[in-house]
């Protein structure tokens, strides 16, 4: 948390130090664009990756369940092996529709106020977050 605080505070001083009487530092339209179209690219193939390794995990689950069926391992080994996942299908559904439907919400605020600009970074993490507390108070919920 100290280290988390002097980042934080180091950072903040360097940006106080480095100012100056134009705001182009901040208001850098090439950056901006820059830093979207990387974080977006960034964010695609982190998907199809988790994608296509939730798909491996999946298969060689299914293969590891059939051939302890075919071999007729002990129970409890079997039981130990073929748990169930603990999270809920629908909690999982959940927190996708929470944070897609945060998302949205946060792309027709910034279209409605424009311009673009640093503004619309904060619009949208506050809609995520938003909607990640949604659902961090809809599981609190259902668990009880």
């Amino acid at each position: 948390m100290k280290k988390a605080l002097f980042i934080t505070a180091s950072l903040a001083g360097s940006i106080a130090a480095y100012a100056q009487d134009k705001p182009a530092p901040l208001i850098d339209r090439d950056f901006i664009f820059d830093f979207v179209h990387i974080a977006a690219t960034l964010l695609v193939i982190y998907l199809i990756s988790a994608f296509i390794l939730q798909l491996v995990r999946s298969n060689f689950d299914y293969r590891l369940k059939s051939k302890l069926v075919e071999r007729q391992a002990e129970e409890n080994i079997v039981s130990q092996l073929v748990q169930r996942d603990k999270l809920n299908p629908l909690d999982t559904v959940m927190q996708w529709i929470c944070t897609l439907l945060s998302i949205g919400v946060g792309f027709l605020l910034i279209q409605i106020s424009r311009p673009f600009g640093l503004h619309s970074l904060a619009i949208m993490a506050l809609c995520v977050a938003g909607g990640l507390g949604l659902y961090f108070i809809y599981a609190k919920r259902s668990k009880k």
